[in-house]
């Protein structure tokens, strides 16, 4: 938030942190509320077994009030996070790099890479920056032109980026 450089931006800021703790205390109260629901719905079933009462609605309910709770939450902190994200940027410089590596970043279910770029200013300096994304592909993209957003002008200040696209994108109209 530092480098906002508006109040505007910086209420932005505070609004989508706001939003993303909400998504973040609700999503992790439907997390508790799916392990009571596990335990109720053990309750509830044998009492309802010794009661010989039929009402299945209750368990619907049960689980999803505990699965709704839990959506909603995860879905906020989604979009908090990402908005949020977005208005850190928004005061900051729009440029355009080519990318000179892409480094392999093995995950669980899926791999991750990591695109190294550079950035020429009109003022002579080479900006150098890091951005994560997957693709299925990422050996098409060295050379590619990217699009970022960043907040400061220093060289070697990796991590201040913002993929912001494809300025060069052959398959926007597939």
């Amino acid at each position: 938030m530092a480098s906002a450089r508006t109040p505007e931006s910086r209420a932005r800021i505070r609004r989508w942190s706001r939003v993303e703790s909400i998504g973040l205390v609700v999503a992790l109260a439907g997390l508790a509320l799916l392990v009571v629901a596990l335990i109720a719905t053990i309750v509830v079933a044998v009492w309802f077994d010794l009661g010989g009462i039929d009402l299945a609605d209750v368990y619907r309910w049960l689980w999803g009030v505990a699965v709704g709770v839990t959506l909603v939450g995860a879905i906020t902190l989604a979009v908090g996070s990402r908005r949020r994200l977005t208005a850190c940027y928004a005061d900051g410089y729009v440029t355009t790099g080519r990318i000179d590596r892409v480094i392999e970043q093995p995950a669980d279910d899926q791999v991750w890479y990591k695109f190294w770029f550079s950035a020429e200013l009109p003022n002579g300096i080479v900006l150098h920056r890091i951005v994560s994304g997957n693709d299925n592909d990422p050996s098409l993209h060295i050379g590619r032109l990217i699009r970022f957003r960043h907040n400061t002008l220093d060289p070697d200040d990796l991590d201040d980026a913002l993929f912001d696209g494809w300025p060069d994108d052959a398959r926007a109209g597939q």
